[in-house]
């Protein structure tokens, strides 16, 4: 019997937001509470190319059946 099991990796992405504050945790502190409030969005971020994430390659559990038996 053949089957098909599913495989992942996990990729990310990190950005940049600019704003303007008294210091450097007063700004993560805002870009922080525009995300939970959803008043910032990921468009407005300038984002760097996608890296895969280290030891991330792993079978997912999913498995289907193919052909006959």
């Amino acid at each position: 019997m053949k089957f098909r099991v599913s495989v992942e990796k996990r990729m990310y992405c990190t950005g940049t937001v600019t704003v303007n504050c008294g210091d450097a945790d007063q700004a993560v502190r805002l870009v922080k509470n525009r995300i939970d409030l959803g008043q910032l969005q990921a468009t407005a971020v300038e984002w760097d190319d996608p890296r895969y994430e280290d030891f991330s390659f792993d079978a997912t559990g999913d498995v289907d059946e193919e052909g006959v038996r």
